[in-house]
């Protein structure tokens, strides 16, 4: 299994020389990719990060985490808005090739945060699809996978379960689309994790693998073995990332933010190494059955 890190798991601001103490942290804690927060408020060096990047055997993530304005949203009625959205995600997968990162992931559908209180309807389906297809056909140019996470209906009301996301994909029609399981946003979604990820394993490029309270995996209430047994069976090896936010950076303020008022997330040495432990052990045990 290849495990990552998101930057988030250390910290929410950071400098260039922030990024390459982390990148040298996740080599020694022996993770194989970083995933690095992106926005309007966040910046740092490109080809210098890349370069540290590969002199540590480590690949690079990049996703919408930091300032994304509202109205830069491809699902959006607005044409104008559909098109501010349309090249807020090319600068950012600009951005992601320029770092010679993978992918560029997230609800790149829609906007996290923004839930409408009814059904999505045809016509903004549609209009998702071909934003999704000039988005993938731009990406595919720049060798960047574009990999889209479903979200829990309290963070977005077009892509909530694998079934849906596969639907978008489907409809953009294009082949540099794939799908992300986040366990944390499936656990209002779905009944059945193993379920899911049969749904999801066709187009699945990787796993934010994190607990329902947003903790290390196994901390928490999550069907684990569930999920581990389909991707057991499945022979799946994608990419597992590591999710949450810091409850010690700025005085705690950050995931305070992030609506988080517990610490479950207060060490990113502590939280890497026991997700990692559980995840693998959990692997060997379904394998050994």
């Amino acid at each position: 299994m290849q495990f990552g890190a998101h930057v988030f798991v250390w910290q929410d601001q950071f400098t260039d020389d922030d990024l390459l103490r982390i990148l040298d942290d996740a080599k020694k804690w022996g993770l194989s990719f970083l995933e690095i927060p992106i926005g309007d408020d966040i910046s740092f060096s490109p080809q210098l990060i890349s370069k540290h990047a590969q002199e540590c055997n480590l690949e690079l993530v990049l996703s919408p985490g930091g300032d994304w304005p509202m109205n830069c949203d491809i699902s959006l009625e607005s044409q104008s808005n559909r098109i501010k959205g349309i090249n807020w995600h090319k600068k950012a997968i600009e951005l992601t090739a320029e770092s010679n990162a993978i992918a560029y992931t997230g609800a790149i559908y829609g906007h996290p945060g923004a839930v409408l209180r009814k059904g999505s309807c045809p016509d903004e389906l549609k209009r998702t699809a071909e934003g999704l297809n000039e988005l993938a056909t731009f990406s595919e140019a720049h060798n960047v996978k574009l990999v889209l996470e479903p979200m829990s209906h309290f963070r977005t009301h077009i892509a909530n379960k694998p079934e849906q996301i596969n639907q978008l994909i489907k409809n953009a029609k294009h082949s540099n689309l794939f799908s992300l399981m986040d366990t944390y946003h499936l656990a209002t979604e779905i009944p059945c994790y193993e379920k899911a990820f049969e749904v999801f394993e066709p187009l699945l490029w990787g796993i934010h693998a994190c607990e329902t309270n947003r903790g290390a995996p196994g901390t928490g209430f999550l069907p684990w073995e569930n999920l581990m047994k389909a991707v057991v069976k499945n022979q799946w090896d994608g990419y597992w990332g590591l999710e949450s936010y810091n409850s010690t950076w700025r005085d705690g303020q950050f995931a305070y933010e992030r609506g988080m008022f517990h610490h479950v997330c207060d060490n990113a040495e502590q939280f890497i190494k026991q997700s990692v432990s559980f995840l693998n052990d959990l692997r060997e045990r379904c394998l050994n059955r």
